[in-house]
């Protein structure tokens, strides 16, 4: 099974700027990456006590969030990066559905995908960040019963030609609604998360699952409980794309006790094995630089081992 890679830019931090990704993108498609991906956050919450599902530590604490206090929405980055760039796809890991009107989130999406040709990949998740929730007027606790009827109201918004919704959470009376996405019936759906309610999700809205942070060991097992529920949905299997975002660090002198952590030969056999596992698209983020220089050749070395 041949891997698409695609690589995250710095939407947030002290690298991000217009003119440090615009540079970074247009390096990352001339290196051969398949896509682009930013990230998703509104406010940084003060005094937030809420762990990050995906922290890998022993004893996790709460977020830190100084570091997202500058930070570039990423739909607006990807229709800059969209003009910057030709061919390199565009990709949202992940976009925190609830936190937005649905009927906002489609018509922004279906517009960044007809100007940017068709480019667009949507991946889409739940949030996490209670805090954040309480600043846009959201409630964390229904978070997955709202994404999922906000997903649909989407999904009809960009496929029909008169869309119409009636559900718990959202009322969307008959609408006509464009320009439609190029890619038909809309832009691929990739559900992001490491839940049973994110395969559930994906099975039944998605065109994939988008899994964070796992190691190739922990993918099989994921794996395989989606290719259940979506013979459950009566779903064949092609149809939806198992991605991953994970981190990368290239190097001789690199502590390779990580996936996609040490030398080229080792980063290599971790993509092989991911692959074994079942992922057909890998999302890699660059370690943390200092300068875009720095970052630039993170990114070649990235490229010479996971596209070589």
């Amino acid at each position: 099974m041949s891997l698409s890679v695609g690589v995250t830019l710095p939407n947030y931090g002290r690298l991000a700027s217009a003119a440090n990704l615009a540079r970074l993108a247009r390096h990352a498609e001339a290196l051969g990456f398949d896509s682009v991906w930013v990230a998703d956050h509104l406010v940084a919450p003060c005094d937030a006590t809420t762990v990050y599902p995906f922290d890998r530590r022993p004893e996790p604490t709460a977020a830190l969030l100084d570091g997202l206090v500058d930070f570039y929405e990423p739909l607006v980055t990807l229709a800059y990066l969209a003009a910057s760039t030709r061919t390199v796809r565009l990709g949202v890991s992940v976009f925190v559905v609830p936190y937005r009107n649905p009927v906002v989130t489609a018509k922004l999406v279906g517009t960044l995908d007809a100007l940017s040709g068709g480019r667009v990949i949507f991946g889409a998740g739940v949030g996490w960040l209670r805090e954040e929730f309480a600043a846009v007027g959201a409630d964390a606790r229904v978070r997955g019963r709202v994404t999922d009827e906000y997903l649909e109201v989407c999904r009809r918004l960009w496929r029909d030609d008169v869309a119409h919704f009636e559900g718990v959470h959202y009322h969307l009376p008959p609408v006509r609604s464009g320009p439609k996405p190029v890619q038909r019936p809309w832009p691929p759906i990739w559900i992001g998360g490491n839940s049973a309610a994110a395969v559930e999700r994906a099975a039944r809205l998605g065109d994939g699952l988008h899994l964070i942070d796992l190691g190739p060991d922990e993918v099989a097992p994921m794996v395989a409980r989606l290719d259940g529920r979506l013979r459950a949905a009566g779903r064949p299997r092609s149809g939806c794309t198992v991605s991953l975002r994970k981190g990368v660090l290239v190097g001789d002198d690199v502590d390779a006790g990580r996936a996609l952590y040490g030398t080229v030969e080792k980063v290599r056999q971790d993509r092989d094995a991911y692959s074994g596992s079942g992922i057909e698209y890998l999302v890699v983020s660059p370690r943390q630089t200092k300068s875009v220089e720095q970052l630039e050749t993170a990114l070649e070395q990235a490229a010479a081992a996971l596209l070589g």
